[in-house]
C-alpha cells in the first residue's frame, strides 16, 4: 500500500501557501477496502479529461491524482495554481534499447552483496508493459517479491538514456526569503556520458571503451556568477561500485585546488543550494547502500511532455550553446509554484501510471531517514520524490519536467526516444526556500572513446589549479 507519509501544516514561512491540514478520509477508505492506488478508478474522471485545466478554485478534483504525502507542499492552498490537462499519450523507447532487453532478457541476477549480477544492457528485470510484452513474459519481475524494491532500483539505475545526458547550458536559480527574492544565478554545462551497458552501441557492442570497469563519467563546469566561474565537478561510478568506490574530484576556484569529494558529502547541499548529487534524477547513489521498498503502482498527474519554451529556449541568440546567459526577465519568463519552483503554474499534465519506491539509507550520518519516489513505469522518467528528515519530518521535494524528444521540434534530438529533462526542482518545505534549474537537454551521447577519454581527465581539472 501505498505510504501516506507525514501530513503536517505547511510551513508558514512560504507565503504562497495557506498552511492547513488536508482533509482525512481514511476511516471510510478503510471501512471500504480501498487503498489510495485504487481511488483515481472511483474518482470523477471528469476531473482529468484532456483539455480541463485546473486552478485553486477546482483543485481538489483533481486530489485522487496526486499522491497525499505531496499534497500539501503542491496544490493544497496555492491561490496561483494552473494546471492543463493534455491526454495521456505514449511514448516508445529506443528500439535498441527494447532489442537490447530481449537480447540479454532472464540473464541479470542479484548478488548477494545486493550487486546487478550478469548484465549486459536493456530493462535488467522485465517490468514495464513494453518490457514484459517483448520478452513474452519469459521472466517479469515480482512484484510481489522480497526484493522487488531492490530490483526496480536497478531498473531506475539502467533506464534509457541513450549514451548518456548532456546539458550544454543549465541556469539555476537560488531562491530565499521564501522565494521574494533571488540572490544568485548560476550556469553551467553538463554531461554524463555511459561508457559500459549502452544498448544504443549494438549490434557491434555494449561498450564505449573496451573492457572497461567504469559504468559512468559526469562533468560540470559553472561559467557564472563570478565568483563561482570555473568551479567544476568529475565524477566516475564503477560497474562494480561496492568494490571501488565512485571516484570524485571538485575544483574550488577560490581556494585554487582540487579536492576529493568523499561519498558521504554526496548528499550533502551542493554549492549553497538544496540540490545534492545523491538526488541527481531522484536517485543517483549506490542502489545496494540503502534498503527499497516497493509501495505499489498508481495513477498521476505527470509534467511528462511540456509544451513551454523556458529559458534557455527563449534567448533570441540561442544556439544550442552556453553562449549568451540572458537575464533575469529571461529566466523568469514561465511562472513556477509553489515555491517559486515547482511546475504548478501553466504547465501541461497528462495521467500516467507510476510506481512508488520508499528509499532507506543505511548510512546513520545520511541527512534523510527516508525518501517517497515516484517514476513513470513505461518510460522510468524520474517525477517526483519527498524526503524526511532524521526527525521522520517532511524536509525536501524534488519535481522533473521532461520533453518528449521526438515532438520537441529540435534536429539534434531527433531519433533519441526519450523524455528529455528541461526544468528540476527542488524545495525545502521546512525553512520555505527552493532552487530552480531550467535547462536544454539532449539524451543521448556522441562521444568517441578518444573524446570521453580527453573530456573525463582529472589533469584537467589539476591544469586550472596551476
Amino acid at each position: 500500500m501505498t505510504d501516506r507519509g507525514d501530513t503536517r501544516p505547511v510551513p508558514t514561512n512560504c507565503p504562497s501557501l495557506r498552511a492547513r491540514i488536508p482533509t482525512r478520509w481514511s476511516g471510510v477508505i478503510l471501512a471500504l477496502g480501498l487503498v489510495w492506488g485504487a481511488l483515481p478508478a472511483l474518482a470523477d474522471n471528469t476531473a482529468v479529461r484532456p483539455g480541463s485545466v485546473i486552478d485553486a478554485r477546482n483543485v481538489q478534483t483533481i486530489a485522487p491524482w496526486v499522491p497525499e504525502p505531496l499534497r500539501p507542499y503542491t496544490i493544497d492552498g496555492f491561490d496561483d495554481l494552473r494546471m492543463e490537462i493534455v491526454a495521456t499519450e505514449d511514448y516508445p523507447l529506443h528500439p535498441k534499447y527494447v532489442e537490447a532487453t530481449v537480447k540479454f532478457a532472464c540473464q541479470a541476477s542479484l548478488g548477494p552483496d545486493r550487486q546487478l549480477r550478469d548484465y549486459t544492457a536493456g530493462q535488467p528485470f522485465p517490468h514495464s508493459t513494453w518490457a514484459v510484452e517483448a520478452t513474452s513474459h519469459a521472466c517479469d519481475l515480482d512484484l510481489a517479491g522480497p526484493d522487488a524494491g531492490l530490483r526496480l532500483a536497478w531498473n531506475i539505475n539502467h533506464r534509457w538514456v541513450g549514451g548518456g545526458i548532456v546539458m550544454p547550458h543549465q541556469a539555476q536559480s537560488f531562491w530565499r526569503a521564501a522565494g521574494d527574492n533571488t540572490w544568485k544565478y548560476a550556469h553551467s554545462h553538463y554531461r554524463r556520458t555511459y561508457f559500459s551497458h549502452r544498448a544504443d552501441l549494438l549490434p557491434g557492442t555494449t561498450m564505449l571503451v573496451p573492457d572497461t570497469d567504469v559504468e559512468w563519467a559526469e562533468y560540470t563546469e559553472l561559467v557564472a556568477p563570478f565568483d563561482l566561474r570555473g568551479f567544476s565537478i568529475l565524477a566516475f561510478r564503477y560497474r562494480d561500485s561496492r568494490a571501488r568506490p565512485d571516484d570524485a574530484w571538485s575544483y574550488v576556484p577560490s581556494l585554487r585546488r582540487v579536492r576529493r569529494i568523499s561519498a558521504e558529502e554526496k548528499a550533502d547541499a551542493l554549492v549553497g543550494s538544496d540540490f545534492t548529487l545523491e538526488d541527481f534524477y531522484l536517485f543517483s547513489g549506490y542502489v545496494w547502500d540503502q534498503d527499497w521498498v516497493y509501495h505499489g503502482e498508481s495513477e498521476m498527474l505527470v509534467p511528462l511532455d511540456t509544451a513551454r519554451r523556458c529559458f534557455p529556449l527563449n534567448l533570441p541568440s540561442w544556439d544550442g550553446t552556453i553562449g549568451d546567459l540572458g537575464d533575469e526577465s529571461d529566466f523568469r519568463s514561465c511562472r513556477f509554484g509553489p515555491y517559486d519552483a515547482l511546475p504548478f503554474v501553466d504547465e501541461r499534465w497528462q495521467v500516467r501510471t507510476v510506481f512508488t519506491l520508499e528509499q532507506r539509507p543505511k548510512r546513520e550520518d545520511h541527512p534523510y531517514s527516508r525518501k517517497l519516489l515516484w517514476f513513470d513505469k513505461e518510460t522510468y522518467a524520474p517525477i517526483a520524490f519527498l524526503a524526511y528528515d532524521r526527525d521522520g519530518q517532511p524536509f525536501r521535494t524534488t519535481w522533473y519536467v521532461h520533453d518528449w524528444s521526438e515532438t520537441d521540434g529540435r534536429p539534434e534530438t531527433q531519433g533519441h526516444y526519450a523524455p528529455l529533462i528541461v526544468a528540476s526542482m527542488v524545495a525545502n518545505v521546512q525553512r520555505g526556500v527552493s532552487n530552480l534549474m531550467l535547462t536544454f537537454g539532449t539524451d543521448g551521447d556522441d562521444l568517441s572513446a578518444a573524446e570521453a577519454r580527453r573530456l573525463f581527465d582529472v589533469t584537467r581539472l589539476k591544469r586550472k589549479a596551476r
